[in-house]
């Protein structure tokens, strides 16, 4: 663990306090924590802060996530079709080239 000065918003301050009595951030943040079978420490600011962070931290990773499957789905779908059908071209020659020569290995064995 590392130990960082941050200054915040006021908005994150009155979030930071409101933690710190039973609300319904508190339940929602209790909630998160449980579905990943922990249990937050909320006893100080310091420590509704870092849980603050970790709700932060997993739910920017989330979206990076999401948005590298959309970049993956876009280049699927839409980029690499012409890249797509020049394979399937290359494997159907092949296939094409395949036959011949084993035709052509077969009537050689009549």
């Amino acid at each position: 663990m590392k130990r960082m000065s941050v200054t915040v918003t006021d908005g994150v301050a009155d979030t930071v306090q409101e933690l710190g009595t039973e609300s319904v951030l508190r339940k929602a943040l209790e909630i998160w924590y449980a579905q990943r079978g922990q249990t937050p420490d909320l006893s100080s600011e310091g420590a509704r802060l870092r849980a603050m962070l970790d709700v932060a931290d997993a739910t920017l990773r989330d979206i990076c996530l999401e948005i590298g499957y959309e970049h993956m789905a876009t280049w699927h779908n839409g980029e690499a079709a012409a890249e797509r059908a020049t394979h399937r071209a290359r494997r159907a020659r092949s296939v094409e080239e395949w036959t011949a020569e084993e035709s052509a290995q077969a009537g050689g064995r009549r």
